[in-house]
């Protein structure tokens, strides 16, 4: 079935992830890219293939979420305070059932609070930075009153709370693929409004997955409140001039297709052909060891790979994500370490199951034998990465392909 380019652009990175990802990049089967995420996640070690993704929480629980973040706000006592655990004690557990906190009483506290307005900020960042998946508490806005008083009240995100304006309208997100589809289909627009239907969703985990979209010419994220999905431009790019070079991207991979798909070929063996199609006429850009400075930032995408034979990991990923979508098989970029540098790779669905694919690991290597292709997770020796999240990000974009 014939999509429009926005839909298959499959762009792995964030600009900025991109570019740190480049920071290492293992040059012989490794190769580097740790995204867009600059983080995204290549943590943990990697679980069997046969872990089970943790399931997107269904209706039922999301109703009974949503029932409880809209009841009517529990009226403000005074809580004093005599210690900054206290203080950021009652914060964290406003956060976490959705409340506003109390009224704190701050008169015992001293050295440290002089500025207690920055110092309760503080206390906030740093249960955001233990808790991440309290983000959804955007903002904290703080008041001095009379008598050794501070009003602290918490922003939270509409999807959250089920909050929205009476007459908010946008498109209706309830899973990580859906949020990767609509990103994808709304590239040339400045931002777009959502409303994201299933507050079991992290902040984190959205922006993870809006780095599977854009090729690494778009930035798409979520705004502060994450009522709207935004489009930004990257490396000095305008965005017409970015979506230029996403559809010539998209071009070129289109006729990679048509020279080595044919009628009759099963998904395995266009796999295989668009697979040894890329590591045969892609070559690993050694610049980024030898000569960072001048590696062009084409790279570190999958425009470098399809337009001019070049690429570092993150290029690879992303070209294996877009050819493979354009032959109908779902795939996402992973992103993590190899041999203890940064690295890019892609998890595809084929023969029925999700499986593992490394193509700048085997470049070169068709005549061989291929080592990375569909292989499980336990296949990858050396690999480092957050399996959970992949499989469960993997999961999400299967149910939306249909």
């Amino acid at each position: 079935m014939k999509r429009t380019w926005k839909k298959q652009l499959a762009g792995a990175a964030l600009a900025a992830l991109l570019i740190a990802l480049s920071a290492s990049c293992a040059n012989e089967g490794a190769s580097a890219s740790l995204p867009e995420e600059a983080s995204s996640a290549a943590v943990s070690q990697t679980p069997p293939e046969s872990s089970p993704a943790a399931p997107e929480r269904g209706d039922e629980s999301r109703a009974e979420e949503t029932e409880a973040s809209s009841a009517p706000p529990r009226e403000r006592g005074t809580l004093q305070v005599q210690s900054p655990e206290e203080a950021a004690a009652e914060l964290k557990r406003a956060i976490a059932a959705l409340e506003q906190p109390e009224l704190f009483d701050i008169s015992a506290l001293g050295e440290g609070w002089e500025d207690p307005s920055m110092a309760m900020r503080n206390l906030y960042y740093g249960i955001l930075s233990e808790h991440p998946e309290y983000k959804y508490a955007f903002e904290l806005d703080t008041q001095r009153q009379e008598n050794g008083l501070l009003l602290c009240t918490v922003s939270y995100m509409p999807y959250k709370t089920g909050n929205y304006p009476e007459d908010f309208e946008g498109l209706e997100i309830a899973s990580l693929g859906e949020l990767m589809a609509a990103a994808r289909e709304h590239l040339d627009a400045k931002s777009v409004p959502v409303r994201i239907t299933n507050p079991s969703l992290t902040v984190d985990d959205m922006s993870r997955a809006l780095q599977q979209a854009g090729g690494g010419y778009l930035l798409c994220a979520l705004n502060r409140d994450g009522t709207a999905l935004t489009f930004t431009p990257q490396n000095g790019l305008s965005q017409e001039e970015a979506l230029a070079v996403l559809e010539q991207t998209n071009a070129l991979a289109e006729q990679v297709c048509a020279s080595c798909v044919t009628p009759g070929m099963t998904k395995w063996e266009q796999a295989e052909a668009l697979y040894t199609w890329l590591t045969e006429n892609v070559r690993y850009d050694q610049r980024y060891y030898a000569d960072f400075a001048n590696m062009p930032y084409a790279s570190t995408t999958a425009y470098g790979a399809l337009a001019d034979g070049t690429a570092i990991c993150g290029g690879y990923a992303q070209a294996l994500q877009l050819l493979f979508e354009k032959a109908g098989i779902p795939c996402v970029t992973v992103s993590g370490s190899s041999s203890g540098e940064n690295h890019m790779w892609n998890l595809a669905f084929l023969d029925g199951a999700w499986q593992y694919f490394d193509a700048t690991s085997d470049r070169g290597m068709a005549q061989f034998g291929f080592r990375k292709f569909a292989v499980p997770a336990d296949a990858l020796t050396g690999y480092v990465w957050d399996a959970d999240w992949a499989q469960r990000l993997a999961a999400s974009v299967g149910e939306t392909a249909g």
